[in-house]
Formats: structure tokens, sequence, C-alpha cells
């Protein structure tokens, strides 16, 4: 207990500890908002906002590919944002013409619009959210994101309390409420300022254009695979599968809850990815050494997070979402398995900030490769038992190859004696 407390005081007085609360508010923000959508909604409109949801972060997502990743590998330096942020749009207007041409669904004027909105402010949140946090401008962070935050919380509180709210909201009100936070974020991101940090570069010029976009799209390959194979792939088999939308909204539920557990996690790793990049060409083996630092303080809280997120669907399902309870156990197997394989994180993100993310593409393509078989042959055939196989297989095969890539490609281990770590996140 004591070293947890020092733990806990140190994180309290790390300049970045404003960042740490940011992400928590955002996280917990989204999290009990998407907790309240199953209450409010039928299992079927439920299963309906899944799928319009997938479909607006994966444009989303399409629109912004590697480039938060990128500025925050850049922190310390400046980046074309008015390039970055053009770039970004022209993509989402791919993306969302895209969906109007493939999913019938999406192409009704007042689908075509919500997604646009959607996508436009998640764009902006993520692009100048990630311009802050290279800034290490974490108050500003922190106050942008308490913004967004007050936006889902009052609303599902609204949803809590009124019985009217709860029977006017549908799929495309809930993803304009949810664009509205976004935006009141985005709107607040734009005050950050550089806060210069001791340790920044002093080579202030912005990186080429050409290096710059070669970032981004070769980061961006690698999450665009993250996000439309290892954890949406399973909407579209769910939905031909037996269990139909029933099956989208069983794992749609399994995901908010894991999402909640991994709220501190998330902000450690975001908080801490600042500090790795600027590190990174440091002597002495100090980037090595500082995922080490890092990695010895992310292991006991992984165990505790997977230990206690796994039990929250034993009590929340038969309280909260007693429609749920037929597929309890379901629930509780796929929130254990994003969570057992979460801490893999630490070394993604640990490559991503170096530039080292290529040797990522050999787990993302055999994960790619494994996602499409079983869901294919389990899932489309036999629903959410063989989503479930599907789902562990994919994640225990991406997570393990992530870490072992690391340390194969971990050229930049050094011999030399480490220098004693500098306290900026």
């Amino acid at each position: 207990m004591r070293a947890w407390r020092s733990g806990l005081a140190r994180v309290a007085a790390s300049p970045a500890a404003p960042y740490v609360g940011a992400v928590a508010l955002r996280t917990a923000a989204r999290a009990v908002w998407g907790l309240a959508l199953p209450a409010a909604f039928s299992m079927a409109a439920y299963g309906r906002y899944q799928l319009f949801a997938t479909i607006a972060a994966m444009a989303a997502q399409l629109a912004v590919l590697g480039a938060p990743q990128t500025i925050v590998r850049h922190a310390g330096r400046r980046v074309p944002m008015a390039a970055l942020v053009m770039h970004a749009g022209a993509l989402g207007a791919v993306a969302i013409a895209a969906a109007a041409a493939f999913v019938p669904a999406a192409r009704s004027p007042i689908a075509v619009g919500v997604l646009a909105a959607a996508v436009l402010a998640a764009v902006a949140a993520a692009l100048f959210g990630a311009r802050a946090k290279a800034r290490l401008a974490f108050a500003t962070s922190c106050y942008a994101e308490a913004l967004g935050a007050a936006v889902l919380v009052l609303t599902a509180a609204l949803l809590a309390l009124s019985t009217a709210a709860r029977t006017r909201l549908s799929p495309w009100s809930a993803m304009l409420i949810e664009s509205l936070a976004l935006a009141a974020t985005a709107a607040a991101l734009l005050r950050a300022r550089p806060n210069r940090s001791p340790h920044a570069r002093a080579d202030d010029a912005p990186p080429p254009a050409r290096a710059l976009f070669g970032d981004v799209y070769s980061v961006g390959a690698l999450v665009l695979l993250d996000v439309v194979l290892f954890r949406r792939l399973e909407v579209y088999f769910l939905e031909r599968s037996p269990d139909g939308l029933a099956g989208v909204a069983v794992l749609g539920l399994s995901l908010q809850i894991a999402s909640v557990a991994l709220l501190v996690p998330s902000a450690l790793l975001e908080a801490w990815q600042p500090r790795l990049a600027l590190v990174r060409g440091g002597e002495g083996g100090a980037f090595e050494h500082e995922v080490r630092r890092r990695a010895k303080q992310f292991a006991p809280l992984m165990l505790a997070v997977t230990l206690l997120g796994t039990a929250v669907p034993l009590v929340a399902i038969p309280l909260v979402f007693p429609q749920y309870r037929p597929w309890l156990w379901y629930v509780v197997a796929f929130v254990a398995i994003r969570l057992a394989c979460a801490g893999a994180g630490l070394y993604s993100a640990a490559l991503y900030a170096v530039g080292r993310q290529r040797v990522l593409y050999a787990p993302a393509v055999i994960g790619a490769l494994v996602a499409i078989l079983t869901n294919a042959t389990l899932t489309r055939h036999t629903g959410l038992r063989g989503a479930l196989v599907a789902y562990a297989t994919t994640q225990l095969v991406v997570a393990g190859l992530t870490v072992a890539a690391y340390y194969r490609g971990s050229a930049w281990r050094e011999r030399a004696p480490v220098p004693a770590p500098v306290a900026i996140g």
C-alpha cells in the first residue's frame, strides 16, 4: 500500500497530471454515456446505434489516419496543422461518400448529415487534442475535456431522470449529442499554447512534409487495421449471424464496460506518450529504460484492472441491464479478453513514439488474417459463440506479436549507463 500511495503521489505531482485528469474525464464521461444508452434503448435500437456509431468511427479514423500519433511524435517541434486539417477533411468527405454508397442505412439525407457532423467533430477533437498534448498544454486539455464530459454526463443524467427524454432518444439524436460534446472539446483545444519544456529538442523547425505525411499514412494503416478489424469486425459478422442485432448489442455493451475499466490505463498511456517521444534520442539507452520503468508501473495496474473489470458485468447486468442477463457470461468473457490483452498497448505506444511502427506491420497483417478467417468461419454461422472464439484468438495473437515486435525491433538498445530520468510526464 505504501508503494501504491507513493506512486499516486508522484503522478499527482507530475506536470502531466492535468492530462491524466483530461483523459480520465474523457473516458469516464464516454463510459457513463455509453452505459446510459443500452439502458435507454431497446436491444434492437442499441444494435442500430452501434452500427451507425461504427460507421462514424471508421470514417473519422480514415480521415485522421495516423495524424494524432505523428503530431505527438514531433512534440517540441512545429507541425503544419493547416495542411493536416485540410488533408483530414478531404479524406473524411471521401469516407462519408463511401459509407453512403455501400451502406443502405446511411443513404438518407439525415444519415449523411449526422455522419458528417460526427466525423467533423471527431476529427477536430483528435487533431487539436494531439496538438495540445504535443505542446504539453496539459491544463488546456483538461479544461477542454471537462467541457465535452459535461455535455455527455448531463445528457446521461437527463435520460436517467426523464422518461420523455428516453422516449425521444433515437440513434441519430444520440450521435448528434456526441458530436456536440466533441465540438465543445475541439473549440476549447484551439486555445492551447506551447508550454516549452527544457527537454524539448532545440531544432524547432517543422519536419519535412514528405516525412510527415509518410508517418501519417504509415501509422494510419496500422490504426485502421486496429479500428476496422480488431475492434469492429465482429459487428458486421454478428449482424448477419443467427444472433443479429442482439449479438451486436451484447458485443457493444461488453466493449463499453471494458472502456470503463480501462479508464486509468488509457489516461496513463496517453500522458506518457510525449515523454517517450522526447527521450527517444537520449543517450545511454534512456528510451528503453523509460519503457522498462513504465512497464513496472503498468503491469500491476493492468492485473488489478483485469480482475476488477471482469467482475463489473456480474454486478451491473442484473442491476442495470437485466435484458442482457441471458448473455451474461458472454459479456464477462468479452470484457476479460479485452482487458487481459490491453497491456500490450504500452509497447505499441512506445513504438509509435519513436517512429518504429513498421515493426508492427507483421502483427497487424497476421492479426487481420486471423480475424477475417475466424469470423468468417465461426461468427457468421454460430453468432456470439463463434464471435467469442474469434475475438479471443485475434486479441491474443495481436497482443503477443506486438510485445514480440517491440523486443525484436528495439535496435535503440544501449549498454551504456542510464542517466537519471527527468520527470515531465
